[in-house]
């Protein structure tokens, strides 16, 4: 049955009667579906937008980096994969001559992780390069760049000529590329040349799976099945390590076979000459001993080269083959970024819009049931001329409808198309993919209109069915008040006969009205929680950079070293380690292990450290995670670092296995003996004799904690590259670089934040607003009451403004509680990977929403005030009449 022109009309009188109201149950219906919707949708954008272009530019699943190149066998025992495209190729990392930074060179891939061109074309010979975006402001097209490669003989050319700029399909930040093995141990930038550039063998494998061909590449299922694949393909390459190194021994031994054999013939060849030199006389002798000369030059070379090789055989470090996914693989900060991005905010999208949706739900609740009763007097009028119950019940239904409907709308479209290009836009400022796509997702969008539907009809429909169970008559006589009751403060004699009048009738009043009461409690303890959430989860954030890199991991650089080096490269490190610019360092043993742990997708990558020292201080501090009292490193047992802790789920006493393929046994087991405060990063940390005892086929390298006494970060980036240049270090990672990676994200989820707490203030206002101006409205034949009975318009506007304020201060208390619990469910929920964002707050954060409301109900009750003043008493006391 549709509604008739009457009960439209009605309904239209209603909302310009009370445009506020109608008015605020639309702005209620839209926060709540804007959040609802546009922090839901957020990660799906992103993560189609990103699979698009994965599959666009066929992205590859997984690669593998051989460190000595791929021999013959490697590739003959790899091509036997089934179900999978394989593209080998080529990477090296250069210095650009210009100014030592690290420049990553690849050969142009054909099918595979194919970069996307942003200006100029592919190189056509090979003495032309593209070089990354990156590099853009210092070079044109048609310039010249130079590089240094780490030996000679590695490529065909040191000189090209810039032919174009693009984008790596792999390496998607535009400033954090992470480490390199040239330049300062960062790197700076990377570029694509033809493959004949490169003389040596490939030594980069990438794999894209077809059981992976049409799977989310952010999804659970996808992540499940890399990990499944990279555990297959570690099994292949189990024995190639050993292979390989008896491979190249043996090359090493044939080469100093055969140039010791010719070493012998060339000096026989030699002696016999000089014996000659006797039976020659004049310009032939002459000839003769300049030609024994040069024999004793290329004598003295070939001797010279065979030491190289005999040096480089006992160098011979053991070849490892290391499988990387598209966020394992080096230089892909940005893709890691992008992914814990899209975790993040879909896990605040799993609880901060259902929190700030409940909260809006139940104050439109409470509107709409306001509303049936202010048109209690018009149900019984319409009822008496005649309009059945379904008719005029359809004119609230109608009500609720359009309200809910246009609000939703509105918020439907924002959070469809505006919030999440704003979040979008936000994280992925840094990185090159580019402007996310928006779609519109029906599941959502009919979720929040069900949703405002149960929060504004369904009220509706509940109270006035109740209603219209009564005559005409009854409903045209106003609702009997509720019976009077005492309270059980008044059974506390004590309080009770020390307020005053007004206090009193405050209080009465308060649980006189119990739903408005609950009402104004929810509300602002749901806005200051959201509130608390989103400023606490701002400070939380700010304060990981300065705790973990001002207070737990304190050195300036990191330097590990090669597991075999010379007596020489020890010495030259040795002086450069007391050179003048380094303030202390200290030596550790380094290891590393990527492991797959029970319950979690991806594997992890635990740093592990071992010193005859009890301690790392100055430059790392071991704290107790809960106590932050400082902890000695055990003889026996190891640290743990907090994150790896719970994803081990272990504690102090407990033991800890370590189980993989790679480890003798598949397992080894450890014994807990503190878990440590550690943000970011996996780590072990134990003595060297129980690294010795329990993991006692892992290879560890020398590795030096370094501090400098000018440590700006210029100073750092000199000395890392110095550094980096001795033979005896492999691996150089600045704390500076670091500390960008993670600002880069922290700034990303603070700026999304601000956004959030925008959201929640809004929702703040609209609240106070509404149930502000239903008790005024409900209550203003009470208020005339007392208006005529000589009240002055301050203790009229205190007569009732006072419970908005006690209730509020209830509700300001309660909802720093629940702020605080909402808070740190939020903060673990966005600690992903190997990042362990602690709880705390700065005091502001318990200050500002308790001033923000405070200041909203200041600036209400101004309000009511001036509109107390302007209602006209006689009017409203004889209006129901």
């Amino acid at each position: 049955m549709m509604i008739t022109k009457t009960l439209w009309k009605d309904m239209i009188r209603a909302i310009k009667k009370s445009k506020g109201r109608f008015f605020s149950l639309m702005c209620l219906m839209a926060l709540g579906s804007f959040a609802l919707v546009g922090l839901n949708v957020t990660g799906p954008d992103m993560e189609r937008t990103a699979s698009h272009y994965l599959e666009k530019q066929q992205v590859m699943d997984m690669a593998v980096l051989a460190s000595h190149q791929f021999s013959q066998e490697d590739r003959k025992e790899l091509n036997t994969l089934k179900d999978v495209v394989l593209e080998y190729g080529h990477l090296i990392d250069l210095n650009i001559t210009k100014n030592q930074q690290a420049l990553r060179l690849y050969s142009l891939p054909n099918k595979l992780s194919k970069p996307l061109l942003v200006e100029g074309h592919w190189p056509k010979q090979d003495t032309e390069i593209v070089l990354s975006t990156t590099l853009e402001k210092s070079y044109q097209l048609g310039d010249t760049i130079r590089v240094t490669p780490p030996s000679k003989g590695l490529l065909t050319s040191e000189r090209f000529r810039v032919v174009g700029f693009a984008h790596s399909s792999e390496l998607w930040s535009k400033s954090n590329l992470g480490g390199a093995s040239a330049g300062d141990g960062s790197l700076y930038a990377y570029a694509f040349s033809r493959p004949n550039v490169f003389k040596g063998n490939v030594n980069i494998l990438r794999l894209r799976f077809n059981n992976l061909r049409f799977a989310n590449a952010f999804s659970k299922q996808y992540r499940q099945t890399v990990t499944q694949n990279q555990t297959t393909l570690d099994q292949l390459l189990q024995d190639n390590s050993h292979r390989r190194y008896e491979e190249l021994q043996g090359q090493y031994k044939l080469a100093l076979t055969n140039g010791k054999a010719k070493l012998q013939s060339e000096q026989a060849t030699l002696a016999d000459r000089e014996q000659e030199l006797a039976f020659l006389e004049g310009s032939a002798l002459q000839e003769a001993k300049n030609q024994l000369e040069q024999a004793h030059k290329a004598l003295a070379q070939e001797k010279s080269r065979l030491r190289q090789v005999e040096l480089a055989q006992s160098k011979l470090e053991r070849p490892h083959y290391t499988t990387y996914n598209r966020s394992t693989l080096p230089g892909a900060e940005g893709y890691r970024t992008y992914a814990t991005s899209i975790s993040s905010i879909s896990n605040v999208g799993n609880i901060f819009p259902l929190v700030l949706y409940l909260v809006a739900a139940l104050v439109a609740f409470t509107t709409m049931t306001r509303y049936v009763d202010e048109e209690r007097t018009t149900s019984g009028l319409l009822k008496a001329l005649g309009y059945s119950n379904r008719e005029i019940s359809l004119k609230f239904l109608g009500y609720g409808l359009l309200a809910s409907f246009l609000g939703t709308s509105l918020g439907v479209l924002g959070g469809t198309y505006v919030l999440p290009a704003l979040i979008s836009d936000i994280l992925t400022a840094p990185l090159t993919i580019g402007k996310t796509h928006l779609y519109f997702y029906d599941a959502y969008s009919a979720l929040a209109y069900s949703l405002a539907l149960l929060s504004t009809v369904l009220p509706a429909y509940l109270v006035v069915k109740k209603e219209l169970f009564l005559n005409a008559a009854q409903l045209l006589l106003p609702k009997p008040p509720s019976k009077g009751a005492n309270i059980w403060l008044e059974h506390i004699t004590i309080i009770w006969k020390r307020l005053s009048f007004s206090h009193k009738v405050t209080i009465r009043n308060i649980f006189r009205y119990k739903q408005k009461m609950l009402m104004t409690i929810i509300g602002v303890a749901g806005s200051v929680a959201l509130l608390f959430a989103g400023l606490g989860i701002q400070s939380s954030l700010a304060k990981v950079i300065d705790h973990q890199f001002g207070e737990l991991t304190t050195y300036d650089i990191l330097a590990v070293g090669a597991s075999k080096s010379t007596l020489a490269e020890e010495a030259s490190l040795q002086k450069f380690l007391t050179g003048k610019e380094i303030a202390r360092q200290k030596k550790i043993s380094y290891a590393q292990l990527t492991l797959p742990i029970k319950g979690i997708t991806d594997k992890q990558t635990i740093s592990i450290l071992s010193t005859p020292a009890k301690t790392l201080s100055p430059y790392v501090n071991l704290l107790d995670s809960h106590k932050q009292k400082a902890v000695a490193i055990p003889k026996s047992g190891v640290l743990i670092s907090e994150k790896l802790a719970s994803y081990y789920h272990v504690k102090a006493g407990d033991e800890l296995w370590l189980q993989d393929n790679g480890l003798e046994n598949d397992k080894i087991k450890l014994k807990v003996k503190q878990v440590i405060d550690m943000t970011v990063g996996h780590y072990l940390i134990m003595s060297d004799t129980y690294y010795a005892k329990q993991f006692n086929n892992l290879e560890t390298s020398p590795a030096y904690f370094i501090n400098l006494k000018h440590s700006s970060h210029k100073k750092v980036k000199q000395l890392a590259s110095k550094m980096l240049a001795l033979k005896a270090i492999t691996v150089v990672s600045q704390n500076a670089n670091q500390v960008q990676a993670v600002q880069l994200m922290v700034a990303s989820l603070d700026q999304v934040m601000s956004l959030l707490v925008i959201v929640s203030v809004l929702l703040a206002i609209v609240i106070l607003y509404n149930l502000t101006s239903i008790n005024i409205a409900e209550r203003i034949r009470e208020l005339s009451t007392v208006k005529v009975l000589g009240f002055y318009d301050k203790e009229v506007t205190f007569y009732i403004y006072r419970e908005t304020i006690y209730l509020s201060l209830i509700g300001i208390l309660i909802g720093i509680l629940l702020g605080k619990a909402l808070h740190t469910y939020i903060m673990r929920m966005i600690s992903t990977g190997d990042i362990q964002f602690g709880n705390k707050v700065d005091s502001y954060v318990y200050l500002v929403p308790i001033v923000i409301i405070l200041s909203l109900l200041l600036v209400l009750g101004i309000w009511v005030h001036q509109h107390l003043k302007k209602v006209d008493m006689l009017e409203a006391l004889k209006s129901i009449d």
